[in-house]
């Protein structure tokens, strides 16, 4: 007994027209994913990498107050206040002619070998142990100065460079024509110490009244925040970068103060932050001079708030290839998928038009007519 052949025939042109119905929605919804995907992706990373950022800034901008507490606790220590007190007494019944009078006497012998026992007198000074104790507890602290007034030297964990400071710019932003203020000094980088640090000065006043009595300044090592910058996200082209609002780079990966190295994506980024809406996306993704296309996370530490002087930003960036590697793979696979599904009903429709035959039809028809005969 023979098996029935089972066979199942369809013509080229039904099967053409399946293909365009399946084949071709397809590719485009393939290409249409494959950019949807790309977009998601890269809001995703923006966001994450935004939020590296935030954290970051928050870390930078909590030291920073850190500090100025440590500082603000140095000025009311009891010892302080009653050496600067003691100091003010002193230009009871002097106008201020013969005060500056005074200052100028002691600023001209300061640096020389006459002024040795008036310095030795204020290192010795219970307020000056008193800073050498908070300086030894933490060696952040470089060195701390405490002046009367009128700005002359009365007690320090050093010798200072001159004795009359109140012709500094950062005195007089402490003094602050009498009120007051806190004042901290953009960061800096002390080549014989090696360290980057900024002057963080703060008022010593009177208990009850807050009348200026004198100040307290502070140089503070930073060096231990820049740690935070080394975390990057997800390694490979990925940085974090603490920057000042000039792009100098005051810390990150393999790059210092010292170097004056300016930021290429602080650089792309600048017109981003003058706008409120660049500044409430938290990232951008754009093409950075000389590093290609760059996603690029930021956070205002918003130290500038307060402190003028400190207007810095935290930056998390990424080359763009890297950053959207998950998606890269699956998207060229996608790709090549939905451009082979094209090729092939192309070439499909392509062939039917070349080989196509004539209907049957119309050659039975051409068969059936009589001939014709020729009349004489």
């Amino acid at each position: 007994m023979i098996a029935e052949k089972f066979e199942f025939r369809v013509s080229y042109r039904k099967l053409l027209i399946g293909m365009l119905l399946t084949l071709v929605p397809v590719s485009i919804a393939g290409f249409y994913s494959l950019s949807h995907s790309e977009h998601a992706l890269e809001r995703m990373v923006g966001g994450h990498f935004q939020a590296i950022a935030e954290s970051t800034a928050t870390e930078v901008s909590q030291y920073i107050h850190d500090r100025v507490l440590d500082v603000g606790v140095m000025a009311i220590d009891p010892a302080v206040l009653d050496t600067v007190q003691a100091a003010n007494r002193a230009y009871q019944g002097l106008d201020n002619q013969a005060a500056s009078t005074r200052i100028e006497k002691f600023e001209k012998i300061w640096n020389t070998p006459a002024a040795g026992p008036m310095v030795q007198q204020i290192l010795a000074s219970p307020a000056s142990r008193s800073l050498r104790r908070h300086r030894d507890l933490d060696r952040r602290f470089l060195r701390i100065t405490v002046t009367d007034e009128k700005g002359a030297v009365v007690a320090a964990t050093h010798k200072t460079l001159d004795y009359f400071q109140a012709d500094e710019e950062f005195w007089q932003a402490i003094y602050a024509q009498g009120r007051g203020a806190i004042n901290l000094t953009d960061i800096l980088y002390d080549e014989v110490t090696k360290s980057n640090y900024i002057g963080v000065g703060v008022p010593v006043l009177e208990e009850g009244t807050n009348r200026f009595l004198g100040a307290l300044d502070a140089l503070i090592d930073v060096s231990t925040l820049f740690p935070l910058m080394n975390r990057a996200p997800t390694g490979g082209t990925a940085r974090v970068l603490l920057v000042k609002d000039d792009g100098t780079v005051i810390g990150g990966p393999q790059i210092s103060l010292a170097m004056n190295y300016k930021s290429a994506e602080y650089a792309a980024l600048r017109d981003s932050l003058q706008t409120l809406g660049g500044r409430q996306t938290g990232y951008l993704a754009t093409d950075v001079p000389g590093g290609g296309r760059r996603l690029i996370g930021f956070a205002d530490t918003g130290l500038k708030q307060d402190y003028r002087n400190l207007s810095w930003v935290v930056l998390v960036s990424q080359d763009d290839r890297d950053a959207l590697a998950p998606v890269n793979v699956v998207g060229r696979l996608l790709a090549a998928l939905s451009l082979l599904a094209l090729a092939t009903v192309t070439v499909s429709g392509v062939y039917f038009s070349l080989h196509r035959r004539v209907p049957f039809a119309v050659i039975d028809e051409l068969h059936r007519q009589p001939p014709k005969v020729s009349q004489t």
